[in-house]
Formats: structure tokens, sequence, C-alpha cells
């Protein structure tokens, strides 16, 4: 009778293992989901196609200031396309662009696919989440509003004779730059999240933020009529006309384009409504995600 061969096996630990390494506690989470927040604003790892906006608005938002440099170094004072104060305005187009189609990116994905109790788990609070939001899509808005307004500084000061001189002249410029760029880009991010985290999918979020930006401008313009009653509530329906006026109440100068001259209205009726709309979308995102169980 022939007996069967013993059968043999082998016994692996499978089993988790304890972490060992450094804990970044709460500081780190931030970190992690503003770099996370980043990559995501500008495509980085991913396909080529969601490079196309984010890249394609940071290069046509910095190709005036290299054409006005230019200009100014084969024609020196005589011409001046574009000044600090103008500048954001005459690109005020692309802005809006740019918040409709990364910020969608950035909220809408995390609540659709329900991932948001493993972010509240622990370390990161909900304050932190939407703080940590805030900072990614602002830091990408100044590629936007700030970086365009340092290659027009830097290349004025270059293009003069006296590189010197010309230094000092434009240095008095620069706190109302670096204000003004970062004002727009608090502003813009907090807007467009505030939007996008109440929609269900990126199409609707980018469709909202873009109808709130282009239905403000027609309706602002078409209430913007000499001797109307509307006249000096027009701009206030338009977050571009609120944002030039704020900046021309905290840095001074004038766009002649603007609607804000023509309102007739304080310039510091303007700061106030852009507080306002700043702490209305924070109340929104916090609101919105306070809902959310963990």
């Amino acid at each position: 009778m022939s007996t069967s061969p013993e059968t043999s096996g082998t016994i692996y630990d499978i089993g988790y293992r304890r972490y060992e390494g450094p804990r970044l506690g709460r500081r780190g989470a931030i970190s992690a989901v503003v770099g996370a927040g980043l990559r995501a604003v500008f495509g980085l790892g991913r396909s080529a196609r969601s490079k196309i906006i984010p890249w394609g608005a940071v290069v046509l938002a910095i190709m005036p200031a290299v054409v006005a440099v230019a200009i100014r170094v084969l024609a020196g004072d005589l011409v001046e396309l574009y000044s600090y104060d103008s500048y954001l305005w005459n690109i005020g187009a692309l802005l809006p662009i740019f918040v409709a189609a990364q910020a969608p990116e950035l909220v809408v994905n995390d609540i659709r696919h329900r991932v948001l109790p493993l972010y509240f788990s622990r370390p990161m609070s909900r304050l932190d989440y939407v703080v940590a939001k805030l900072l990614a899509l602002g830091l990408g808005l100044l590629a936007l509003t700030l970086l365009p307004l340092l290659v027009l500084f830097v290349g004025r000061v270059l293009a003069a004779d006296n590189v010197v001189a010309a230094l000092g002249d434009e240095m008095g410029d620069l706190p109302g730059i670096v204000g003004s760029g970062v004002l727009h880009a608090i502003v813009l991010a907090s807007l467009g999240l505030a939007i996008c985290c109440l929609a269900a999918r990126r199409a609707y979020a980018a469709g909202a933020v873009l109808a709130v930006f282009l239905i403000g401008n027609v309706v602002s313009s078409v209430f913007t009529v000499p001797g109307g009653w509307f006249r000096g509530v027009a701009p206030f329906l338009n977050p571009l006309a609120v944002l030039d006026g704020a900046r021309q109440w905290l840095f001074g100068g004038s766009v002649a384009d603007s609607p804000v001259g023509a309102a007739g209205v304080s310039l510091a009726t303007f700061g106030l409504a852009a507080a306002l709309l700043t702490v209305a979308a924070w109340g929104i995102l916090l609101l919105r995600y306070r809902r959310i169980s963990t």
C-alpha cells in the first residue's frame, strides 16, 4: 500500500508593522495637503492635457509684461503699455478661467469620492483642511496676480540706463505690487473654493464660477450708464471691479477702463465689500465642511 507524500509548507508573517518613523503631526498634514494641492493646480504628475489651462494662463498673464519691457528697451519712456495699477485689470479675463479650471480639482473630488473622513480622522481638522486648500489655490494664483507684476518691475529696472537709480525709483511701487497680488489671490481663491465646494461635479463647479464672473460683468456693464439709477451699485456686481476698487483704496492708482471711478462711491466701500465677500466665502467653506461627518 503506497503512502501519500507529506505536504510541507511555510508560514509567512504578513501582518502590519507599527510605524516607527517620525510623526510630523498637524503641521506635516497641512503641508502635505498644500503640496498636493499645488501639484493638482498646475497638473504636475498628470497628463499633458491637464497642464494646458494652468500653464497657458500663466504664460498669457506674463506675456504682456514681457512685451511691455521689450518696447521699453526699444522706445524708452516714450511708450508705456501697462502700468502697475492697470495690469491686473487688463488681464482680468484670465483670472476667472484659471479659478474655474483649477479650483474644482482641489475640493470636488474629495467630496464626491467621500474621502474627507480620512482627512478628518487625525490629526487634521476641518479648519486645517480649508486653510490648506485656500493656501494651495492662493499660491497658485500668485503666478498670475504677482509674478507678471514682478516681471514688469524687474524689466523696468534692468531696461534703464542707470539700474541703481531706476531701482530706487521703482522700489516705492513694490509694496503695492505685492499687496495687490496677494489681495487678488486671497479673494479669488476664497470665492472660487466657496462656489466649488457646493457642486457635485467638476463641470458644474467650473460653470458656476464662470457664471458668477461673467454674469456679474455683463450686469455691471449694463447698469453702468451715465445718470442711471444703479450706477453706484453696478461695480459691486462684478468681483473683479470690487477687487480693483479695494486695490485703489489700499495702494492708490486708478484705471481708466475700470467702473470704479465712475461709480461715485467711496473707495473704502470697495475695501469693505472685498472683506465681506472674503468672510462670506470662508463662512460657506466652514459650514460646508462642518456638515461632513468623520
